[in-house]
């Protein structure tokens, strides 16, 4: 009986399509459209611009520098001026312990983290429109029940206004019936609008125009989910292990800027008696133990803080995962139970109600009775099936589906 349903809907939303050439828009499409007018893209790009020169500055190596000095300066007597001595030294500070990779690795760290983030980033677009695109199927199921409601309205106040006609029915009958006839067609017109409304919201996220687009809505009251939920999603995940990955290279960084770099140091001299001396030298600075010792503490508390996190955020994230799970299973339930037991009983009691009105055994309270809990069988349908695939948008998120879309649609 629910394909029938369905069937009819389907039927009542195509029949009320315009007649142009309207655009069928998948999720999919949605999605790539989305994802590639996003500005957060170019955002990426330009973070990974910033990285790259952060990269080439890192695998330099240290300036060298140039001195003068004059020493022995006297004033009077020509021996003072003999003793004057005018110099240069070329200085070059050598790099221990790998420094220069060390850095280099912090910034590919930083590189890293920066492509996680702009993946996650992408997912939270995917999750918005996905979002949109199942309030527009909602709005496009409420149409079709609308339409279907207009229909039983017509029937109705045809028939009423026979009795009325014939003196079996007091006039406040045919005016009971026009009336909820006319509220029948006001709710279509509103359902409309909310339809073009939501495609509106829909098609902003790219930047397009809603004018001739529709959504495919045939699977909205299809619950195909399947019921066990998947891990945390790869990219979600990806973020912390950057940041580790990322935090093992600061460890590094500050375990060789323990070592002390020498400064070796050269030039020549000029003397006061004419004579030109080679001068060299090394200066090594004295090693701050204390510091070097707190510099890598600091960071191996940052790694493990970093750890703490990765798993604070695993245990929410599958708690997060199982009641979404949870949420998509109830509300799928409770869709079906309406889908395949209340509206088909809705639909056969009004059936019954109008035959039996139709004969004299019913009153048109009691038709009006059945119509609206058709209708209420309807908007609880719509609403449960509503909630069944926004909890699967939530899912959907959490368990990384749509991931693969993501990195083709870049």
């Amino acid at each position: 009986m629910h394909i029938s349903v369905r069937v009819a809907i389907v039927a009542t939303t195509l029949a009320l399509a315009p007649a142009v050439h309207a655009q069928s828009l998948t999720l999919q499409d949605a999605v790539r459209r989305a994802v590639e007018a996003s500005p957060q893209d170019e955002a990426a790009s330009a973070r990974q611009d910033v990285l790259t020169a952060a990269r080439a500055q890192a695998d330099t190596r240290p300036a060298a520098s140039i001195d003068f000095m004059a020493e022995n300066l006297g004033i009077g007597g020509s021996d003072l001026n003999d003793q004057i001595q005018v110099g240069a030294t070329y200085n070059q500070r050598i790099e221990r312990g790998g420094k220069r990779a060390a850095r280099i690795a912090l910034v590919e760290g930083d590189m890293g983290v920066a492509r996680a983030e702009a993946l996650v980033r992408r997912l939270d677009i995917v999750a918005n429109v996905q979002r949109l695109y199942v309030e527009v199927q909602a709005t496009e199921a409420a149409i079709a029940n609308a339409q279907e409601r207009v229909d039983v309205a017509v029937a109705a106040q045809r028939e009423v206004q026979r009795r009325v006609d014939g003196a079996r029915d007091p006039l406040f009958a045919g005016t009971r019936a026009r009336t909820q006839l006319a509220e029948a067609r006001v709710d279509l017109e509103l359902a409309e609008h909310a339809r073009d409304a939501a495609l509106t919201r829909l098609a902003a996220l790219w930047g397009g125009s809603s004018a001739g687009l529709s959504v495919e809505s045939e699977d909205f009251l299809t619950f195909s989910r399947p019921a066990a939920a998947g891990p945390m999603a790869v990219a979600d995940v990806a973020i912390f292990e950057a940041r580790r990955a990322r935090a093992e290279a600061a460890i590094a960084l500050e375990r060789s800027n323990a070592r002390t770099d020498p400064t070796l140091s050269a030039g020549p001299r000029l003397l006061g008696t004419g004579d030109v001396a080679l001068v060299a030298g090394v200066s090594l600075p004295l090693r701050n133990r204390r510091l070097a010792t707190a510099s890598i503490a600091r960071a191996q508390a940052e790694q493990r803080q970093i750890d703490a996190d990765l798993a604070v955020e695993r245990y929410q994230r599958n708690q997060s995962i199982a009641l979404a799970a949870e949420r998509v299973e109830e509300s799928r339930h409770e869709a079906e139970a309406i889908r395949d037991r209340v509206l088909p009983g809705a639909r056969q009691t009004l059936a019954e109600v109008r035959a039996g009105y139709a004969r004299g055994g019913f009153s048109f309270l009691d038709v009006s009775t059945a119509q609206r809990e058709l209708a209420a069988a309807h908007t609880r349908l719509v609403q449960s099936a509503s909630r069944y695939h926004q909890a699967g948008v939530e899912l959907d998120r959490l368990t990384g589906r749509f991931i693969p879309l993501v990195k083709e649609a870049r």
